[in-house]
């Protein structure tokens, strides 16, 4: 059996390609930058998280990231992921693999400092498949995460192995 075998590191590095936003102050739409600034907010029962982005004049604009719920245990259990695009990874061309005779590819996470769905991530990494498409497979059981079964939307964090049947 022939297997692929990758290492990735999901880190969540700040975009560094401006973001088009039309900007009050300025009244015309500008290029935005991530300042690579984070901000939370809170009002009891939520935590907003929200990534602080300037114009070329210091007007500022803030993507939400993310919401996380809040206990009275502090626990903080989020409500929405986020994914910054992460261009370090490598695009898996997997329908190449199979014409390759490639049967199998592993995927060892190395370090998560973020959390990231095994949908989203495999939506975003493999070239050739659709998110529908590895939402069916994983529900197949034909992607697996550390040797068993699991859901599209599970999280993924460190030293978790996730295995892809092409074939």
């Amino acid at each position: 059996m022939l297997v692929m075998e990758h290492t990735w590191v999901l880190t969540q590095t700040p975009c560094t390609l401006p973001v088009l936003r039309y900007c009050r102050s300025c009244g015309r739409t500008v290029p935005f930058f991530d300042t690579s600034i984070r901000r939370h907010n809170a009002n009891g029962k939520n935590i907003y998280r929200f990534a602080i982005y300037k114009c070329e004049r210091d007007h500022t604009w803030n993507e939400k990231l993310a919401i996380y719920k809040s206990f009275t245990e502090h626990v903080e259990v989020p409500e929405q992921e986020t994914m910054a695009e992460n261009l370090a990874l490598p695009v898996l061309p997997v329908l190449d693999y199979k014409e390759q005779g490639v049967q199998e590819v592993r995927i060892t996470i190395e370090s998560a400092d973020a959390r990231y769905r095994l949908d989203k991530l495999l939506a975003s990494r493999l070239d050739g498949w659709s998110r529908s498409q590895i939402v069916q497979k994983i529900k197949d059981g034909r992607i697996r995460v550390n040797q068993r079964e699991a859901k599209p939307s599970a999280i993924l964090s460190a030293s978790d192995v996730i295995v892809i049947v092409i074939g």
